[in-house]
C-alpha cells in the first residue's frame, strides 16, 4: 500500500517500466542473498565489494558503447553527477551494504532496504526541492511502520 501511494500512480495499466521495476526487483532480492552468503564464507566485505564495482563498471561500459554515444564534452559537463553516483551511491553504498550484512540476514536486510522509496521520496523534498501530496506521505508513513512493525514485533512478543 505504501509503495503504491509514493508512485503517484493514476493509471492501473501495467507499463514497460512497471515490469523492468519488477525484473530489477527479482535481482535485487537474488543480489542481497548472494551477498549474504558469499560474506558468510568470506569476511572480506571490501574486498566483494571492490570486485562488484569493477564487474559492475566493466558490463556498464560493455552496454554503454553498444548503445550509446560517448561524447567527451558531456561527459565532462557532467562529472560531478557521474562521480557522486559511482563513486558514493554505486561503489561506496554497496561497500556498506556488504559490511552490514556481515551482521544480518538476508530477510531483514531486504525488509529495512525496502525504505529505499522513503529515504529517496523524503530526499527529493528536501534536495531536489520536489512537492509531497498527502498521498506519498501517507506512502512514506505505511513503509515506515511496516518495517518498524516487522523489526520490533519479535522484540515486543517476546516481553
Amino acid at each position: 500500500m505504501g509503495g503504491y501511494l509514493l508512485t503517484n500512480f493514476y493509471d492501473v495499466s501495467v507499463r514497460t517500466g512497471d515490469l523492468l521495476v519488477i525484473f530489477g526487483a527479482i535481482f535485487w532480492s537474488l543480489h542481497i542473498i548472494f551477498i549474504g552468503e558469499l560474506i558468510s564464507d568470506f569476511d572480506l566485505p571490501v574486498s566483494v565489494g571492490l570486485i562488484q564495482t569493477f564487474i559492475v563498471s566493466f558490463l556498464s561500459f560493455l552496454v554503454g558503447i553498444t548503445y550509446e554515444d560517448f561524447v567527451i564534452e558531456n561527459i565532462l559537463n557532467e562529472k560531478i553527477e557521474i562521480l557522486y553516483s559511482g563513486i558514493l551511491s554505486g561503489g561506496f553504498a554497496f561497500v556498506l551494504q556488504i559490511y552490514a550484512q556481515k551482521n544480518i540476514s538476508p530477510a531483514p536486510a531486504a525488509i529495512i532496504f525496502s525504505l529505499e522509496g522513503v529515504f529517496a521520496t523524503i530526499a527529493a523534498w528536501v534536495l531536489l526541492n520536489q512537492i509531497l501530496n498527502i498521498n506519498n506521505i501517507l506512502g512514506c508513513a505505511f513503509i515506515l511502520a511496516g518495517v518498524l512493525l516487522s523489526q520490533l514485533m519479535p522484540a515486543i512478543k517476546k516481553t
